[in-house]
């Protein structure tokens, strides 16, 4: 069989294109994983501040008056619910998997304190009960926003 010589240079120009989509593709890669980094540091931040910015509106009178229960920072029973579906709701979204310790931090992260003697066992035992979020699997430890019909 006879090699034509341009099929060399064809195929030396191929797996050069490769290699060098390759990097790009790796390159884009980091830089995603870099970009996913300073995004979740940027929301952490913002959560912090949005909690100090609260904190503060209490305190020079600007916010609306506070509800009794909001008296308390500690979230319990019904309340804890709320706020925790609304974090759901509004950080991760209806249909997306988040581990239950993953969705107690993000309640955590937002400056929220949970009452009872074993914090992230109040938190369990109240997402169980909520109509609007349903586990994935069993004892799996995920559940995800119910999407509203």
């Amino acid at each position: 069989m006879r090699v034509e010589p341009n099929a060399d240079s064809a195929l030396q120009l191929t797996v050069e294109q490769y290699r060098a989509l390759k990097g790009e593709v790796e390159q884009r890669r980091r830089r995603c994983d870099e970009l996913r980094r300073i995004l979740d540091h940027f929301e952490t931040q913002t959560a912090r501040d949005e909690h100090v910015l609260r904190e503060l509106e209490a305190l020079l009178d600007l916010a609306p008056q506070m509800r009794i229960e909001q008296l308390d920072r500690r979230l319990r029973g019904r309340r804890l619910l709320e706020v925790s579906i609304e974090l759901l709701r509004d950080r991760v979204g209806p249909g997306v998997p988040i581990h239950y310790r993953a969705w107690y931090e993000l309640v955590r992260t937002a400056g929220h304190e949970i009452g009872g003697k074993d914090p992230l066992g109040t938190f369990l035992a109240q997402v169980n009960r909520a109509d609007e979020v349903e586990p994935i699997g069993q004892r799996s430890g995920l559940y995800q926003l119910r999407a509203v019909a």
